[in-house]
């Protein structure tokens, strides 16, 4: 009777180190996974997130929009550190070396990192031109009866500044902590963005002459 029982309680021994073997092994898979969908959104960060909006309106949607793909790329890492700890224990119970959490982990934090600092600087290109689109739109929208309104140097001086920042930022790259660098978008991509930028400069310095010149005005008129 003894022996019986104790066959009884061997089997389910090893019933249960089946069962964790197989969660061990579905971890590690859905683990790489998590690496890929990552690995994924950051390609589409860098490939098909460009645009900078074509006025103030559409670029705070866009940053908005972004900031929610932010919060699905959070979850994923998040999904796959959470597989990856599920992981440690089930090695741990079984007594056993993880085939592939030894090298899952760090790929999953390195793609994490990139796609920080890509996420980071889409950030920063939106708010620069959530801030010249408004100020631009500020100058371009006012009453011309009333030029006294926006006949302020220190305005159109920042407009030219924010938007000479913003075309340089379109041709630096994103440099990751590994050296390698990447751009955002292909370069008729950049000189898509850029151009709209330049137009939208160049109206605002026909505005400043404008002011400067109200005679130019009334011989348009």
């Amino acid at each position: 009777m003894f022996v019986f029982i104790r066959c009884e309680d061997m089997v389910d021994v090893r019933r249960l180190k089946m069962l964790q073997m197989v969660q061990l092994f579905k971890c590690e898979e859905d683990a790489a996974q998590a690496v890929e969908w990552l690995s994924e959104l950051l390609d589409a960060l860098l490939k098909t997130h460009i645009r900078l909006g074509d006025d103030a309106q559409e670029t705070k949607v866009l940053l908005e929009k972004h900031r929610k793909f932010v919060d699905v790329a959070q979850s994923t890492y998040d999904y796959g550190r959470q597989l990856l700890q599920a992981t440690v224990v089930l090695c741990q119970s079984l007594r056993c070396t993880s085939r592939s959490s030894g090298d899952t982990l760090p790929r999953l934090n390195r793609v994490w990192k990139q796609f920080t600092i890509a996420s980071e600087e889409r950030v920063h290109r939106l708010e620069m031109a959530i801030a010249f689109h408004s100020n631009a739109e500020k100058i371009l929208q006012d009453c011309p009866e009333e030029p006294e309104a926006i006949n302020d140097e220190e305005q159109f001086d920042e407009i030219e500044a924010v938007g000479k920042s913003l075309l340089d930022r379109l041709t630096v790259p994103v440099v990751y902590p590994d050296g390698t660098e990447q751009y955002f978008g292909s370069p008729s991509d950049m000189a898509s963005t850029a151009e709209h930028i330049r137009d939208r400069m160049k109206l605002v310095s026909l505005k400043r002459q404008q002011l400067r010149h109200p005679e130019m005005m009334t011989t348009e008129s």
